[in-house]
């Protein structure tokens, strides 16, 4: 098996190789426009839909096509000659990538601008500094009144990554198990949720880590959003720490860290609970990154090119995956230990599992000790 590595800066950079509401599956926007009803004499329809290099698929990549679901939009236009303005925004649809963008009166002129972002949830921005979405705006219709269907709208291929990364989250945020708010975890309440922020710039390369202590910021490299995996972990480091209360293990010994090699306890805790988050999001049992290289996760018992115990991050990872699993202790789901680290704080692994586990009524014996056992750990 292929040794794959992956550094940290022990632990400071957590690193991998009037308005409306509409709530959609859980995502609250800010909406400033009227439903799409016979009273809207102005509406601009259409899908969004990006093209993306696929390094699930393998080293080769090849190019997908998909919808851009629960991405921000606005509409802008002007009635007369003057310059055009926001007039309404919404975000596409769940499942499907469409909007409807409306507006009360016809309109001289009228455009779509798309943000890189998803309500005030997350977004995509160039660096740290500027807050500013990514935009870019439909082709303008004049003369608009009643509705107008731009069909597909495709996102500029050099911004392609941007959006990629948006409609990425989205797999992680409908698994957050969160059932008190549409915040990330149970530890706030609606209007007052963080929104991670991912840094990428297509001319940077270095990335590929959670900025901690600067903790609401993932930095990406160029082709890293390439790898759903890639976007998924970084973005674990920054749910673990969410789950905590805005706190998150001390680190050590993780730099360089590698999923089959020993590391430290903590570092392969919380290198394996984002692997494993990536993973269940995702519904696989691998790594993968943004070359279309991977690694799995199967090291059941001593396994060539593999360290074993609870210092190894592909040990940890992979025994939450088996405790998940849809035949696991857990109860079929990650629900029950998203729960407990909502209301308790774990180190290391052991801690974890010979601690929290049993106060928050999860199984240590059984099923669950045979998983952790065949992953080589034993407590």
């Amino acid at each position: 098996m292929q040794l794959i590595r992956r550094s940290s800066s022990a632990g400071r950079r957590l690193r991998a190789f009037g308005a409306v509401l509409i709530t959609t599956l859980g995502l609250t926007a800010a909406v400033t426009t009227a439903p799409a009803t016979a009273a809207a004499n102005a509406c601009l329809t259409g899908t969004l839909a990006f093209d993306h290099l696929d390094a699930e698929a393998g080293p080769s990549k090849p190019v997908r096509t998909q919808v851009a679901r629960n991405a921000n939009w606005e509409l802008w236009g002007r009635s007369g000659s003057g310059s055009a303005s926001r007039l309404a925004s919404g975000i596409t649809g769940a499942s499907d990538g469409r909007f409807t963008a409306c507006h009360t009166a016809s309109l001289a002129e009228a455009y779509v601008r798309f943000r890189s972002s998803s309500t005030s949830m997350w977004r995509v921005v160039k660096a740290a500094n500027n807050t500013t979405d990514y935009t870019f705006d439909s082709a303008r219709r004049t003369n608009v009144s009643g509705t107008q269907d731009l069909g597909t709208v495709k996102v500029p291929s050099t911004l392609q990554r941007a959006w990629k990364v948006v409609d990425t989250l989205n797999v992680l945020y409908w698994k957050r198990a969160n059932p008190s708010s549409s915040c990330w975890t149970a530890r706030q309440a609606d209007g007052r949720c963080d929104q991670i922020t991912f840094v990428w710039d297509p001319k940077v390369a270095d990335g590929g880590y959670w900025d901690y202590p600067n903790t609401n910021y993932v930095f990406l490299g160029n082709t890293m959003p390439d790898s759903k995996h890639l976007v998924l972990h970084e973005a674990g480091h920054w749910l673990q720490w969410q789950l905590y209360g805005r706190g998150f293990p001390v680190v050590d010994g993780c730099n360089p860290h590698y999923i089959q090699k020993h590391s430290s306890k903590s570092c392969a805790w919380t290198e394996g609970f984002a692997d494993a988050v990536a993973a269940y999001a995702l519904g696989d049992y691998r790594y993968v990154y943004d070359n279309g290289t991977s690694v799995s996760f199967q090291n059941n018992g001593p396994t060539a090119g593999w360290d074993d115990g609870d210092t190894v991050q592909g040990r940890v990872g992979s025994s939450l995956l088996d405790l998940w699993a849809s035949n696991g202790p857990d109860g079929g789901n990650w629900n029950r230990t998203i729960a407990l680290m909502t209301r308790y704080f774990s180190q290391d692994f052991r801690e974890y599992f010979t601690q929290d586990r049993p106060a928050a009524g999860l199984s240590t014996t059984g099923a669950a000790q045979r998983i952790l056992a065949g992953h080589t750990i034993s407590y």
